[in-house]
């Protein structure tokens, strides 16, 4: 009987492994049950966190143009995430380029979920050259000295910048033409064209008009004209050809003996007669609104002055204007020098006779002076070379 308890003892010592060993089968199979539906539910809920990740854009936004500065995120409008992108655009350089949002968020365990969303760049320059003048509009004389160039004040493309003239027109360049002639009357066209080196042309043009040559007035001589003490001068104006002639008095008691004489710009409302001077100041407001020096009146609005300032400041001289002298580019004043203006209205007293006419065989008796030519680039540009001022840079 011992025997048998010793057996039956030995037989439960026996069963406890298989127990411990199926209860430990039972846990580790419900663990790993536990993970992989886990892992499912992880799995699934990535993918519906990535199934919900959209991304909005502006189209029009991913047309670039050259040179500009880009900033890759400005198409997005909306997305359900964060926002990042991979791809290189280079604005320098006119193509097309692939670039790639990412748009991410975290699901419910924590993970990370993206979507790619590709797009392309497309880099042009749709720029054109700019093209300016001085004036629309030229009126000349018949013969007048005229640079069709002159009158063109830049050719610039927005990337490139001072585009080269050419004979032909190709990249990075402009041509002009014109069949100008200024020795015939008429109308003249001055076309421009430019085309930078993406091939963006541009086009402008502007107008000359050659006016008759008038037929010289029959008119009386200074050496007829008796002088008087009380105006030692006698001002003549060459109309035709911009002079302006200063007698005085001879040995036969006329205004016969040439004295002096300056280059003027004269223009086309520029009045032929005799007058006498009324009125002087040393500033006066003009057309334009600009400003003169040393201004005296000869009829109604026509006066002499010197050439037209921006502001009554003598730094701040009209430089292109003053390239002019010698040439009809006054609005009817005679235009002068601060020199010259300053000598009339110093030395020619109010009541001084004034005679304008044409003679286009010649300028007068002491011919027709120079000028002085101001470079446009001078930092000294603003002011007369003639002004006496102390604080005259020239």
């Amino acid at each position: 009987m011992g025997k048998r308890r010793l057996k039956k003892k030995a037989r439960t010592w026996m069963a406890v492994p298989f127990v411990v060993l199926f209860a430990v089968a039972a846990v580790t199979g419900f663990v790993i049950f536990n993970n992989i539906k886990r892992m499912e539910a992880m799995e699934a809920s990535l993918a519906k966190t990535a199934a919900t990740l959209d991304l909005k854009v502006d189209e029009d936004l991913f047309t670039v143009e050259y040179g500009a500065n880009l900033d890759r995120l400005s198409p997005v409008q909306e997305s359900t995430g964060k926002v990042s992108y991979y791809g290189v655009v280079n604005t320098l350089e006119p193509g097309v380029y692939d670039i790639t949002y990412r748009v991410s968020a975290r699901d419910e365990y924590g993970q990370r979920a993206w979507k790619d969303f590709p797009r392309q760049f497309t880099v042009k320059d749709t720029r054109a050259p700019e093209i300016s003048f001085e004036s629309e509009e030229i009126e000349l004389t018949e013969g007048d000295d005229f640079d069709i160039l002159s009158n063109l004040t830049k050719v610039t493309d927005p990337v490139e910048g001072n585009l080269s003239q050419s004979e032909e027109l190709k990249d990075s360049s402009y041509t002009v033409v014109s069949d100008f002639d200024p020795s015939v009357p008429g109308e003249y066209t001055v076309t421009v064209k430019a085309r930078d080196n993406h091939g963006n042309e541009s086009e402008s043009s502007y107008s000359v008009y050659v006016a008759e040559k008038p037929k010289p007035a029959v008119i009386e001589t200074p050496a007829e004209t008796p002088a008087s003490s009380d105006y030692p001068y006698y001002i003549r104006i060459n109309r035709a050809l911009n002079t302006v002639t200063v007698y005085t008095q001879g040995d036969d008691g006329n205004y016969s003996v040439p004295y002096t004489a300056f280059v003027c710009s004269t223009g086309a409302a520029t009045p032929l007669g005799t007058y006498r001077t009324f009125n002087k100041s040393y500033w006066r407001l003009l057309y334009g609104p600009c400003y003169g020096q040393y201004v005296t009146d000869i009829v109604g609005d026509i006066l002499f002055h010197s050439v037209p300032y921006y502001t009554q400041d003598k730094g701040d001289l009209e430089f292109n204007e003053y390239n002019k002298l010698g040439t009809a580019a006054s609005m009817g004043c005679i235009r002068l020098c601060v020199r010259d203006a300053m000598w009339i209205f110093n030395n020619c007293p109010i009541g001084t006779t004034v005679e304008l006419y044409d003679d286009w065989d010649s300028p007068g008796p002491l011919g027709k002076p120079g000028s002085i030519w101001i470079d446009p680039d001078s930092p000294n540009r603003g002011w007369d070379p003639t002004d006496p001022d102390p604080e005259n840079p020239w």
